[in-house]
């Protein structure tokens, strides 16, 4: 059985309650095995909850659903990440300013400055962004993920991406075996573009 994660789902617990919304999808880049989901719930003061791929019984496009109770998701390791820009300070010093992304997937309306990132997973581990870039063989931007699909052991068969084809944006299945690199806002292919518009489409 195929398993489709989006960002923005909404998360249900076993017992019915609303956790939040899916935010990041943690990826091992040797074997593409998602070990985690991220979480976040809240608009100002909000909590980020690492939750294990395991805990997923049920996922579709808009909802995922968890073997575990609301109780027990407050009990899991928070995803802690700091975004912060440095730059020259009095003396040639350098002061950090840290810096709070906007509400939402706003990366279009507001291109993100150069970050630093610490976060609190795994090293050898990526948590991919919303809408992280796709970077063809030629170094070109082609589109962006939208959602990630899994088999029934949690490796990724095809990232679903979107991309512009003859004047239309199209949803086209992406092999995994075509890319070469997982990065926090961009995956790298091996593929052209022309390559990527050839892919058979994504029925939603």
């Amino acid at each position: 059985m195929e398993t489709r994660l989006r960002w923005g789902a909404k998360v249900i617990s076993s017992d019915g309650k609303n956790l939040g919304r899916l935010t990041r999808v943690v990826v091992h880049p040797v074997n593409n095995e998602v070990t985690h989901i991220v979480i976040e719930k809240g608009m100002f003061n909000r909590k980020a909850k690492l939750v294990p791929i395991n805990s997923i019984y049920f996922a579709a496009p808009d909802e995922i659903r968890l073997r575990v109770k609301a109780s027990e998701v407050e009990k899991l390791q928070d995803f802690e990440e700091i975004y912060f820009i440095t730059g020259e300070g009095a003396e040639g010093r350098v002061t950090p300013v840290y810096w709070l992304r906007p509400v939402g997937d706003y990366a279009e309306l507001y291109p993100l400055p150069s970050f630093s990132v610490s976060s609190n997973i795994s090293e050898d581990s990526t948590a991919i962004e919303p809408g992280a870039l796709i970077i063809t063989a030629e170094d070109k931007e082609a589109g962006r993920v939208r959602s990630i699909l899994l088999d029934e052991t949690g490796h990724i068969t095809h990232l679903v991406i979107e991309i512009s084809s003859q004047g239309k944006k199209k949803e086209k299945l992406l092999p995994i075996d075509w890319v070469t690199e997982i990065e926090q806002s961009s995956v790298k292919v091996s593929a052209s573009y022309i390559m990527l518009e050839k892919l058979p489409d994504k029925d939603e």
